[in-house]
C-alpha cells in the first residue's frame, strides 16, 4: 500500500508553528476503535513517529491531526485544551471544486492557504490564521459554513483534518489523502474574514411534541442528557455514545426521530460532535444489539 511520509511531514512543518504541540488522532471505521497521541511537532516528525503511523494505516486506521495547537503538556483535544488557533477550517462532503470557485469568487474571503482532498472532489480548506479565539473561530466557521454549504457539525475548534500522505480507508476504494499548497506565509487575522453574527441568546424555543411519545418521557430523557458528560474523540467516544444511545432509544422507548430531537443538545457539546448521519448509524446498532431493557425508564405513551 503505497504512503507518503514525506508528505505529511511537509504539511506539519507547514501549518504549525516548531515549538506547538498538537494532536494526532487514529481511528478504525471497521472495529471504532480510537487511538490518540500529544505532543510537541517535533515529536510527529521522527522517522519511528511515522513508521507507527504507516503501520496503523496499513490496518486501515485513519490518520487525523488537530487543526490547532494544544497548550504544552495537556493530554486532551477539547475545546479547553487548545492554545492557539491556527487555522480557519472548513470540510465538504462533496462538490469541492463548487466551494473553491465560491470562495474564490467572494471579496470578502481571502484565497485558503491550502486545501486537503480526502477522497475525489472532497476537500478541507484551511486558512492559517493569528490572533484568533476560540470562540471567535467557531462563530466564523459556523457562519462560513451555513453560507457556503459546507459540514456544519465540522465547525468546532477542536476540529480535525486529514493528514496528507497517508491513505482514506473510510470509504472504497481508499484513497491517499494530498495537500495542494498556495499562500502559506500568509497569516490571516479576524479583519481578512467577515464578520459572523454575535451569538445568539439562549434559546426559549418549544420543543415539538413527538407524535407518539409523552412529553413528560421526551422531557426526563433531555433532563438526563444534561446530566450526561459528552463523548470525546480518544477517550472512547464511540462506546460512551453507543451506551447514551441504548439509553436513549431503548430505555426510554423513543422513536429514532424522537432520539435524534432530544441528542441535539448533548451532540453539541460532543468533542467532535456527531454528523446526523452517525448518529442515525449509532442509534440503529443500539436498538439491534443494545441490552438495555426497552421502556425501562419511559412513562405511560400517550
Amino acid at each position: 500500500m503505497v504512503v507518503d511520509s514525506a508528505a505529511a511531514m511537509q504539511f506539519l512543518r507547514t501549518a504549525f508553528e516548531p515549538d506547538d504541540w498538537i494532536a494526532v488522532f487514529l481511528k478504525s471505521y471497521e472495529t471504532g476503535r480510537a487511538v490518540q497521541r500529544v505532543g510537541p511537532v517535533s515529536l510527529f516528525l521522527e522517522p519511528r513517529m511515522h513508521a507507527w503511523l504507516r503501520a496503523m494505516n496499513a490496518r486501515r486506521y485513519n490518520c487525523y491531526v488537530g487543526t490547532n495547537s494544544i497548550r504544552p503538556g495537556v493530554r486532551a483535544r477539547t475545546k479547553d485544551s487548545i492554545g492557539i488557533v491556527r487555522h480557519v477550517f472548513l470540510e465538504t462532503d462533496g462538490d469541492g471544486q463548487q466551494l473553491l470557485d465560491a470562495i474564490a469568487s467572494r471579496r470578502d474571503l481571502p484565497a485558503p492557504s491550502y486545501t486537503i482532498e480526502s477522497s475525489p472532489n472532497r476537500f478541507h480548506v484551511l486558512w492559517r490564521v493569528t490572533a484568533f479565539t476560540t470562540d471567535y473561530v467557531e462563530r466564523l466557521q459556523k457562519h462560513l459554513a451555513r453560507e457556503l454549504g459546507t459540514d456544519p457539525a465540522a465547525t468546532p475548534c477542536s476540529q480535525t483534518t486529514r493528514i496528507p500522505g497517508y491513505r482514506n480507508h473510510k470509504r472504497m476504494p481508499t484513497h491517499l489523502v494530498t495537500a495542494q499548497y498556495r499562500s502559506t506565509e500568509q497569516r490571516y487575522t479576524p479583519a481578512a474574514f467577515p464578520t459572523p453574527p454575535e451569538p445568539p441568546a439562549p434559546p426559549s424555543r418549544p420543543r415539538p411534541a413527538a407524535p407518539m411519545t409523552s412529553l413528560d418521557v421526551l422531557e426526563r430523557a433531555r433532563r438526563y442528557l444534561a446530566r450526561i458528560e459528552p463523548a470525546i474523540a480518544g477517550q472512547h467516544g464511540d462506546l460512551h455514545t453507543f451506551r447514551v444511545c441504548c439509553r436513549i432509544v431503548r430505555g426510554f422507548a423513543l422513536t429514532d426521530d424522537e432520539g435524534l430531537d432530544v441528542l441535539s443538545d448533548w451532540n453539541s457539546r460532543c468533542e467532535p460532535p456527531w454528523t446526523e448521519r452517525e448518529l442515525r448509524d449509532t442509534i440503529a446498532r443500539a436498538r439491534r444489539y443494545g441490552k438495555e431493557e426497552i421502556g425501562r425508564f419511559s412513562a405511560a405513551r400517550s
